[in-house]
């Protein structure tokens, strides 16, 4: 049936895509984990990264459970053209880290590059397979990926339907690091152990103005970082952290 586990370690959160006989295909019902999962991360304050993994070894989503959009009368033409989404986290102001180990394809790779962050293990391979299918690349996958890499590669990979390894994805930018397979997860913690030791109001307001940014002007980026920069110098954690800085001792950040 699948399902989604959810695990806390301190102030990161785990998401694990568990569906491991359809190669963590995701289902309606996991669908729904998914989107509990990401409130649960924006509501609890104690939680300050989620990363996002797939089960077992062999794939971090291979996308939607294809036999639920037959069963769902969403193909053809007395078809919906919808089938059931995967939720994606950028409803999270609090920054995403996929760990992406094997195959993250169709709605699985629109999911990975839906995340702030991606490491990525030697074995994993990637990419859209809408084409094969005779449909359009769902998930955001187009969209998302021509902002994410150079236009021309994000079309080679959309239009030749190419799944990419690991190497190919670092080289075009498209996951920050690779690792090898069994020190994913720990590279991942690593990461967002890092993130979460900083104020967590700093780090929300980073990943918001970051993506602001992508649909302001240069000179309209400019100043509206200024105004959110010098909001932080106000803030208690701002205080905090250049006191901790004159005191040489390290900094207790509460996010206020």
């Amino acid at each position: 049936m699948g399902t989604v586990k959810f695990e806390r370690e301190g102030p990161l959160a785990w998401i694990i895509l568990d569906n491991q006989a359809k190669m963590n295909a995701v289902n309606a019902q996991m669908a729904r984990q998914i989107a509990e999962a990401f409130e649960e991360v924006e509501r609890n304050p104690e939680i300050h990264v989620a990363i996002i993994t797939g089960a077992g070894d062999k794939a971090f989503s291979s996308g939607g459970d294809i036999s639920a959009y037959v069963a769902g009368g969403v193909l053809g033409e007395e078809g919906s053209g919808q089938p059931a989404g995967i939720p994606k986290p950028d409803v999270l102001t609090k920054p995403v880290i996929a760990a992406i180990r094997g195959y993250c394809l169709a709605g699985g790779f629109g999911l990975a590059i839906g995340c702030d962050l991606r490491i990525a293990s030697t074995d994993a391979r990637m990419g859209p397979s809408g084409l094969k299918r005779g449909v359009v690349p769902g998930a955001q996958q187009t969209e998302r990926l021509v902002k994410l890499v150079p236009f021309g590669k994000a079309l080679e990979i959309l239009l030749m339907s190419k799944q990419i390894d690991a190497q190919e994805a670092l080289d075009i930018g498209l996951v920050q690091r690779v690792v090898p397979p069994d020190q994913l997860l720990a590279a991942a913690r690593e990461w967002g152990n890092t993130i979460a030791a900083f104020s967590p109001r700093a780090v929300v307001d980073t990943k918001k103005l970051a993506y602001d940014c992508l649909t302001m002007n240069w000179k309209e980026s400019f100043e509206h970082g200024k105004g959110v920069m010098q909001r932080s110098f106000q803030t208690e954690d701002g205080r905090e952290g250049f006191s901790a800085f004159l005191e040489k001792r390290q900094p207790k950040f509460t996010g206020r």
